[in-house]
């Protein structure tokens, strides 16, 4: 898909978590022996058919091969689901480029079919979910429900997939009773949590997520119902519902659709969320937590609407009810000197927003390179009315901000 001409937004906080990474356990190679499935030669115009839970078990053992769900399969079984697909960084790499003979490389397509019951719990391991990683051109997760996980991890963790390196996950529903907790690394870090896909340089294109999801640990970064960090991919007809929980202090990205979009575009996308942030947390929005592409030109968020209640503390900064703000922060101004550009149009909002400081209704910090244009609110902010934008470069200067 040529994706990563963006890819250096992102690479400060990846790699910096990536420092302290630790992988799944799981498995790849295996037989080749067809007789495995329910049918089918793995192939685009014939994939393996996949019925049982056994089946289900063989597709890490041909991860390069076209799968689909000809029946509901459930994993209640599994005490804990070893995730397909491993996030291995190559060793000549960016850091963010997974081995490729350990990831899922195919297309899984659900066949319009159910996976429940997914326990996935890692509590030290990175790249945890259903699958733990898919990458590569063609790779695609599509057309699937998957309901009632419980998955947790450090860092990429999905409810669906934890990594997506590349690729699409396209008409994927995460419903019924859904738990999605991430972070606690060591040195405190962690963190790239969301519903369906945790971090994410593929597109998400009309997927639904209903989940609870938590970051835990100080100075821990972006998570979301949806999603946890995504970077040069579209968001598009996307809706999340639930609650976004983050425990700790220091934390970065917290949204109710995703935790941040580095991307260009972010359309026709809704959240219905109650979210609860710590101390000192920045960057918070009932869409996105932040945002801006990198490459001069804004990320534009057309379309969309959040039904948010946002408690936080006054020491959480930057706090919207669409987008919390460009991404910034001092710790890493050497690296992005000034916020990312963003251009919020036609976009509502309702609920609240309790407590924090640089809050607005719409977008809560906008640089001199950022916008809210025709769009509606009736949001409150501390019991009132509150202003679209909270303050701009004129009211709080970058040395001011956190």
């Amino acid at each position: 898909m040529g994706k990563r001409n963006g890819k250096e937004n992102l690479k400060v906080w990846v790699f910096l978590l990536l420092m302290a990474f630790v992988v799944t356990s799981g498995g790849c190679g295996g037989s080749s022996d067809d007789s495995v499935f329910a049918g089918g030669g793995g192939t685009s115009a014939d994939p393996w058919r996949i019925a049982t839970v056994g089946q289900l078990e063989q597709v890490r053992n041909h991860l390069d091969g076209y799968f689909v769900l000809t029946d509901d399969i459930d994993l209640s079984s599994y005490s804990n689901w070893t995730p397909i697909g491993e996030f291995v960084p190559a060793p000549d790499g960016d850091g963010e480029t997974p081995v490729m003979d350990l990831t899922f490389t195919g297309v899984f397509d659900g066949g319009g079919h159910k996976i429940s019951n997914v326990t996935a719990v890692h509590p030290e391991s990175s790249g945890v979910g259903l699958f733990g990683c898919i990458a590569g051109d063609s790779v695609s997760i599509k057309n699937l429900t998957v309901e009632n996980v419980k998955v947790e991890g450090t860092m990429l963790v999905g409810g669906v997939v934890g990594y997506g390196s590349e690729g699409v996950v396209r008409d994927v529903r995460l419903t019924g009773d859904n738990t999605i907790k991430g972070g606690n690394m060591a040195g405190g870090m962690g963190g790239m949590v969301g519903g369906i896909v945790g971090g994410s340089f593929c597109d998400i294109v009309g997927c639904e997520a209903q989940a609870d999801v938590v970051l835990s640990g100080n100075n821990s970064q972006v998570v979301g119902v949806l999603a946890g960090g995504m970077e040069d991919c579209a968001i598009a007809d996307c809706s999340a519902k639930g609650s976004v929980t983050v425990t700790g202090t220091g934390s970065i990205g917290i949204g109710g659709l995703a935790g941040c979009s580095f991307s260009q575009k972010v359309e026709n996308c809704t959240s219905d969320v109650v979210m609860t942030v710590g101390d000192g947390n920045r960057l918070i929005g009932g869409l996105l937590g932040y945002a801006g592409a990198g490459s001069g030109e804004p990320t534009v968020i057309s379309n969309c609407s959040a039904a948010a209640v946002i408690t936080a503390p006054n020491t959480a900064e930057r706090i919207g009810g669409i987008v919390g703000g460009g991404f910034f922060v001092q710790e890493y101004r050497e690296y992005r000197p000034e916020p990312g550009a963003i251009r919020v149009t036609n976009c509502q909002t309702s609920g609240e927003i309790n407590g924090g400081s640089i809050v607005g209704s719409i977008l809560g910090y906008a640089y001199n390179n950022s916008s809210a244009e025709g769009c509606t609110s009736d949001m409150k902010v501390n019991g009132a009315a509150a202003e679209q934008v909270g303050a701009t470069l004129d009211d709080v200067t970058l040395d001011d901000l956190r």
